[in-house]
């Protein structure tokens, strides 16, 4: 019990001596962020001529820059990348030679947004604000719909209207944490072979990392 007091005392120590958040008409923020979100892609039905669309999830890393233009709003953008890869390999009841399939999907987004920033103490903000964002992805097939002849996807285009709201906290001087969910709601759109497929997806997403102030005005 002695260790777990003085870890929490430790923590507790920590906490009281975290600097104040330096978020002040002027200042920038950085924050390198992993991300989790789900991609809209399609996919050849087999036979008929058509492609139809699918969603997956995806994960990433993404780079975020606010510029706060007062004291309680910021200008955003941001731009990331993300992918997801699967591997089946065949069992005890597959025929002799039978091949691993694989999955492999890729993505990158760009958003341009603004945030309503409200401090919450000293050490903490909340910010929250809509959004433009730009996505761009494609998937590949391996073995799936035929053996050794590897299939990539037409790329899908999406553009989506994005809200979401996240915080911000202190950790040193100048550095923190940060992170956010999101809803998005888009358009999206395919074109293979001159078959075409469009859809309104609609999905949430999250992100998280660190954070870097610098700048500004006391």
């Amino acid at each position: 019990m002695s260790r777990i007091r003085i870890g929490l005392a430790l923590i507790v120590m920590v906490i009281a001596t975290t600097p104040a958040l330096a978020i002040t008409p002027g200042s920038s923020m950085f924050a390198i962020q992993l991300t989790n979100g789900v991609a809209d892609l399609t996919g050849p039905e087999v036979g008929s001529g058509y492609i139809g669309a699918y969603d997956h999830t995806e994960w990433g890393v993404q780079v975020q820059y606010w510029k706060m233009k007062g004291a309680d709003y910021a200008f955003n953008i941001s731009a990331g990348t993300s992918m997801f890869s699967e591997v089946d390999k065949p069992g005890d009841n597959a025929l002799p030679g039978d091949p691993d399939l694989e999955y492999r999907q890729d993505s990158w987004n760009v958003r341009l947004g603004g945030d309503r920033v409200v401090k919450v103490g000293e050490r903490a903000a909340i910010y929250f604000g809509p959004g433009i964002e730009y996505w761009s992805g494609s998937a590949e097939f391996e073995n799936i719909f035929a053996v050794g002849s590897p299939e990539e996807t037409s790329t899908t285009t999406r553009i989506s209207l994005y809200g979401r709201i996240g915080g911000v906290m202190s950790i040193g001087k100048s550095w923190g944490l940060t992170g956010h969910v999101g809803h998005r709601i888009g358009y999206a759109t395919a074109e293979e072979a001159g078959a075409k497929a469009t859809w309104w997806p609609s999905s949430f997403d999250g992100a998280g990392g660190l954070v870097f102030m610098f700048g500004g005005s006391e």
